[in-house]
């Protein structure tokens, strides 16, 4: 071999040694970058490695890690399906389950619906039948009349898991009609109907029951109808989330039952007029049971209760404007203790009712509850239903929000392990359920579609008591978790007169609060803020509103047009896309950025962070700039990077893009 080619083989590996040591030197400084938060500087290491690097998995990671941090979701997610497509394994679940919006989907149909029941035509979406429209429609069946007063009468007998009773339905005749729709589940039998001691003749449909009168009713009349039913009601198979009856036994072997029904209907266990915009303006209930066994249900207790023939009936009243899946009942054995709580308007009690065993666990975590409602008072205005009582009843499923008797089961469990608040030792379900006794019982949605007004007010609720409680910083550590939990997967508000499932994809409750938080980071004025929040409670208490009601507010209190805003937080599925590009010149950082995919008059602040400074920068859908003095790197502050060192109100929810091509 000639000493030229051996010269020659001999640069050549030199060349080559050199080419890798400058490959491992860009490695070692995108993995450096990476470490010390410098995101853009790792994103432009790895750009500069993908073209000639071995090991393309660990770089697409690396790259894919830097773009979330930054809050590039869409970026992020395209490669690390391509880390994953070269061979990285991602050993932390949760960051495959975020960065993989295909895999947050499929699991929030399986949450929520059965993949053979939504169609990808429909982005994922149920397809709507005459079913849906009969049960969330405002047909002119139903509004040709106001309900006005139920008197619901139960027989539950737990050991066959039957009841029977009946309802008598007293209603204001709005426009002249000789048909009404009331509802009832198909399951359960109607033996007869009646009116001024006639039979009346029905049709029923799906859950819908169409009741014809001799003649027709003209208005204003005052008209009473009973229902008489039994049957076997729909057992839930996830309560409160998928709803039904619960029956179950304590640790004693005694009967502990209830029902949780918010999205599927009350009508699935009694007769009424199955619509969230027609509340009765007060309610009766009577419940017979077996002897031995308690019943506590909505209102304060009217008379003694009767026993005759091995059943014991106990009556109950609810004086305020109740909404349907509100009715409820808890059968149990239960130790009952008590509380007053006092504002400027007088007292009212706290009753508690508890499975013995667990009467000193309950009264060591019911303690908490005066403070929560001190809070909300102050925040949201005197609590709504006085005249009735405020408690929490021991229930055998995790909680819901039932109108002065909040079902409690969560345990008595406040460990830092198990709890919604990373860190905290607050009891999430007496937090989240007596605040909606403002936002959903107090101020209730007039359509599925709109729930996002009753469960992102409660959660927003539980970060302002937090706020209260702790303080700045840990609002924003625990907002930063709720708004980490946002799914994107459908808008908060979509579907009406459908009996819409807007709990699928469970963004009504921190996208929902997400909305309020970013709303009051816009305001930029607490002050403002606070006062729109009481406001609407007030202005709607024990009332039916809809989405528009809150945004006019808004938008006249603040003299502001905030009709863009909402229409991308509500309406639409992606949050809005900071885009932005960036250019190093003589030690500083200059960045342009503007946001996209939201209508022109979107506006909204925002938190960039260079080194130990600390910007709130007002963002419009017109390009602007700014200038980072002696800065070496900058970053977008969002829920996965913590909430150090940030302006007040610009700590927002949005994603983001660079283009430096185009911007």
């Amino acid at each position: 071999m000639s000493r030229y080619v051996i010269c020659f083989l001999l640069l050549c590996i030199i060349s080559l040694n050199t080419y890798t040591q400058q490959l491992n030197n860009v490695r070692d400084k995108m993995i450096s970058q990476y470490k010390v938060w410098d995101f853009i500087g790792c994103i432009e290491s790895a750009t500069k490695l993908l073209p000639t690097t071995r090991n393309l998995a660990e770089t697409y990671y690396y790259r894919a890690m830097s773009k979330l941090l930054l809050g590039d979701i869409i970026g992020s997610e395209t490669d690390m399906k391509l880390a994953i497509e070269n061979g990285y394994r991602v050993k932390n679940r949760a960051t495959q389950f975020w960065m993989n919006s295909d895999k947050r989907r499929d699991y929030m149909i399986k949450y929520s619906y059965k993949k053979e029941k939504v169609f990808p035509e429909l982005k994922y979406r149920p397809r709507y039948t005459r079913k849906d429209s009969l049960r969330g429609s405002l047909r002119p069946e139903r509004t040709c009349f106001d309900v006005t007063f139920y008197n619901l009468h139960v027989s539950i007998d737990p050991s066959s898991k039957k009841i029977n009773g009946s309802n008598e339905v007293t209603f204001k005749v709005v426009s002249a009609t000789n048909c009404i729709q009331l509802d009832l589940f198909p399951e359960m039998n109607i033996s007869s109907i009646v009116w001024k001691n006639q039979l009346l003749t029905f049709k029923r449909e799906f859950g819908a029951v169409f009741i014809n009168f001799p003649s027709e009713l003209n208005v204003p009349d005052i008209q009473t109808v009973r229902v008489n039913y039994s049957g076997k009601p729909l057992i839930a198979k996830n309560p409160p989330w998928e709803g039904g009856f619960v029956w179950k036994k304590d640790k004693k072997h005694n009967f502990w039952c209830g029902v949780a029904c918010e999205q599927l209907g009350a009508s699935c266990w009694w007769p009424n007029k199955d619509h969230p915009s027609d509340e009765p303006d007060s309610m009766l209930l009577s419940f017979s049971v077996p002897n031995g066994y308690d019943v506590v249900s909505n209102g304060r207790p009217r008379g003694n209760a009767v026993i005759n023939k091995g059943f014991t009936t106990y009556t109950w009243f609810v004086s305020n404007p109740i909404n349907n899946y509100d009715v409820t009942f808890y059968l149990g054995k239960f130790a009952h203790f008590s509380d007053t709580m006092t504002n400027r308007l007088g007292k009212y009690p706290l009753d508690y009712y508890v499975l013995p065993f667990n009467l000193d666990k309950a009264k060591s975590t019911f303690n908490q509850t005066n403070n929560i409602l001190k809070f909300y008072e102050s925040a949201f205005g005197e609590y709504p239903f006085m005249n009735d009582k405020f408690s929490l009843v021991e229930a055998p499923f995790a909680g819901m929000e039932h109108q002065s008797a909040i079902a409690y089961g969560n345990g008595y469990d406040n460990s830092k392990k198990t709890h919604e608040y990373p860190g905290l030792t607050d009891d999430y379900i007496i937090i989240h359920e007596t605040a909606h006794e403002w936002w959903g019982n107090s101020v209730t949605a007039s359509d599925m579609a709109d729930i996002w007004i009753q469960e992102g007010f409660a959660t927003y609720s539980e970060l302002l008591f937090l706020e209260n409680k702790y303080g700045k910083e840990e609002y924003l550590t625990q907002t930063a978790y709720k708004l980490s939990q946002i799914f994107n997967i459908w808008p908060i508000v979509q579907n009406y007169n459908v009996n819409e499932n807007a709990f699928a994809s469970n963004d009504c409750y921190n996208k929902g609060a997400a909305t309020l938080h970013n709303l009051r980071c816009c305001i930029n004025n607490d002050s403002l803020f606070f006062s729109i929040i009481k406001s609407f409670a007030l202005k709607y208490e024990k009332k039916i509103v809809t989405t528009r009601n809150f945004i006019d507010l808004v938008n006249e209190i603040t003299s502001d047009d905030y009709n863009a805003f909402f229409k991308k937080y509500l309406y639409q599925t992606e949050p809005p896309i900071l885009v932005y590009s960036y250019r190093n010149e003589n030690g500083n950082i200059y960045v342009k950025y503007r946001w996209e995919g939201v209508d022109k008059s979107f506006k909204m602040p925002f938190c960039l962070i260079a080194g130990e400074q600390s910007f709130r920068i007002e963002g419009t859908t017109s390009t602007k700039s700014i200038v980072l003095k002696n800065a070496k790197a900058f970053r977008f502050n969002n829920p996965l990077l913590g909430t150090r060192n940030i302006k007040p109100n610009s700590f927002t929810y949005y994603w983001t893009r660079c283009d430096n091509e185009n911007l």
